[in-house]
This record gives structure tokens, sequence and C-alpha cells, in this order.
């Protein structure tokens, strides 16, 4: 405590340390591939449950598509848990363009009605994905948040090659939903969202689609879920000194 005499008057100066501390998402599914053998019925890294129904061409390492039978085949995993109001939820994975040299592949990933799949249409998985589709070597991902591809691409700054995507599911209001297609890293940005709220109601699995006989593969496949509101609104909040002052007759 500090004191200060000011014509006559004694100032006392407290100062007390505040913090919000943000809350912290929980991980309840990841997949970092790092094992050997076909993608298909084998247990992600962690998971509550559940095994991949995957297509021949994904393997565990890393989930490269193997070349020849791999274009637009898909694979998936159960929704490990129920989607309740309160939360935010993101799936988010980083790309890598490992041997692809077609500039205009995609691997696909997000959430979808039941198992994935992709006739390389406009409308991916029948309308029924909340999706985004990192593109292979270019400084651009299209989104696919309402099913259908979105026909522009969104500009992102570093490409495909090591940047962690997401799909966001968060609520507006209690039971309306909004679905945002992110990067996470190396920045933290919002990049697309979808132009109006949707609907939870059929969300049955997670998983992707490759987008092309070798398209960029992906690591660090993962679902977290954070309660509202979010960690990334939180840490705008900062640390600071609160000063009390108090005074009286010297």
């Amino acid at each position: 405590m500090h004191h200060r005499k000011i014509s006559g008057f004694l100032f006392a100066l407290s100062s007390i340390s505040i913090c919000a501390t943000p809350i912290q998402a929980a991980t309840v599914l990841r997949d970092d591939f790092n094992r050997t053998g076909p993608l298909n019925g084998s247990t992600p890294s962690i998971t509550p449950g559940g095994t991949w129904t995957a297509a021949a061409g994904f393997a565990t390492d890393g989930t490269k598509v193997n070349a020849g039978p791999a274009f637009l085949q898909a694979a998936s995993l159960p929704m490990p848990l129920t989607i309740t109001s309160g939360n935010v939820y993101t799936l988010s994975a980083t790309t890598y363009r490992g041997l692809s040299t077609d500039d205009t592949a995609i691997m696909i990933f997000g959430f979808f009605d039941a198992a994935p799949s992709w006739n390389g249409s406009a409308t991916v998985d029948e309308g029924h994905s909340i999706a985004i589709a990192p593109r292979n070597n270019r400084p651009a991902v299209q989104t696919m948040l309402n099913g259908s591809v979105n026909p522009s691409d969104i500009p992102v700054a570093d490409g495909t090659n090591g940047v962690t995507y997401g799909v966001r599911l968060r609520e507006t209001t209690p039971n309306a939903w909004v679905a945002e297609a992110v990067e996470l890293g190396p920045t933290s940005q919002v990049i697309s969202f979808a132009p109006t709220p949707i609907t939870l109601a059929n969300i049955g699995s997670i998983g992707m689609i490759s987008g092309s006989t070798l398209p960029p593969y992906i690591d660090n496949f993962t679902l977290d879920v954070s309660p509202v509101p979010e960690p990334g609104m939180l840490s705008l909040l900062l640390c600071g000194t609160l000063t009390l002052i108090r005074r009286g007759r010297a």
C-alpha cells in the first residue's frame, strides 16, 4: 500500500491484480495417424468409442490417400457425442500437399448426416454436409458449409500446406446454429460462414472425402468442444490492475 499526502489529506492507494481465466476447449476426439495399416476399422488416437469406416484408398499414416482407386473415396467416424445447446464444436485438421501435384485436389472434411459421399457434383453428400475443402498448393480453400460447393474460393494467406483449418458450429441464440470455416493456424480467423442458420438434427458422423486421385492429406484430425462463450472470445479479455484510492485526513 502506498500513501501520499496532498493539502492535509492522506491518500491510500491499494492495487489488486485481476485476471479472467479463459475456458479451455476439451478434445473429444483426435487422430494423429501415427500408426500403419489401412484406416478402415482402426481406432483414433483419442476417442470415446467407434472406429473408422474408410474406403481402401485411406491409410493410417496421415490419411494420405493412395493413388489409383482413391478418387472420390470417403472415411468417417460416428459422431462421438450428442450436440447440445450451450457448447461450441470445432472439427479441425492440418493439411499437407503430400505427393499431389494437382492444384485443384481437395480433401473435404466436416460433419455429415451419415457416411459421407460425393459424386463430384456441386452438392456434397446430397446436401447434408457441413464441411470445408482445403485445396492443394493454392492460397485458397472451398467452403461447403451448407452442403454445396461454394462457387468461389476463399482466399487465405498460406495455402494448404501445413495450415490448420476447421469447421465450427456455434449458437447465435439458443438452438439457432451457424457454421463457420476457420483458419486456426498459423493465424486465427474466420474465413467464411454459412449464409443462413443451419440444422443439426441429422448430424451422425464426422469424416472426410478425397477429391482427387492423390489429394492433400491431413493430420491432427480433432473435435474440440467448449462451453459458450468460446475461448476465442475470452482471449480478448485483458488482465490488469485495479487501483483503489482511499482518502482521509492526515
